[in-house]
């Protein structure tokens, strides 16, 4: 009897630690409010046009480091947030590899790479957050 209970606790215990650990998928960046429009006809964005391409909008995102806009295909943009989460207390911004031509960019403090055309992915450690994004005609909306 005494044997079926400390298997019992034993099980409980290691449980316990095995739910426990499900929490920590939690968001690394903080949600911060992400309400940016962008007109693809405005030279600023004209980069946009092209497919691979990213543009980092300044004071935007957590710490204000930025929001990546990168355009997957035709039709469809993905958007991130520029703070790297490796190590948010450091607050660092990624910095677009190949002036925002490459698909990818890189934490000038861990050298962290990530990669766009694979949703925000990451070389190692946590991915890049997303943001939500809406089309329409020549107008990008980000927001979450």
């Amino acid at each position: 009897m005494k044997t079926k209970i400390k298997h019992l606790f034993q099980l409980f215990i290691l449980s316990g630690l095995m739910f426990g650990c499900i929490n920590d998928q939690q968001q690394i960046v903080p949600n911060v409010t992400v309400d940016v429009y962008i007109n693809l006809d405005l030279p600023q964005f004209s980069f946009l046009g092209s497919i691979n391409n990213a543009i980092i909008f300044p004071n935007a995102g957590y710490n204000r480091n930025g929001v990546i806009i990168y355009r997957n295909s035709t039709d469809e943009f993905s958007a991130y947030d520029a703070t790297c989460p490796q190590h948010i207390e450091t607050k660092t911004a990624v910095k677009l590899d190949d002036n925002g031509g490459g698909g990818q960019a890189t934490c000038p403090h861990c050298k962290t790479i990530y990669y766009f055309y694979n949703y925000g992915s990451a070389s190692k450690g946590y991915p890049l957050k997303r943001y939500n994004v809406n089309k329409s005609g020549n107008t990008v909306y980000v927001y979450n």
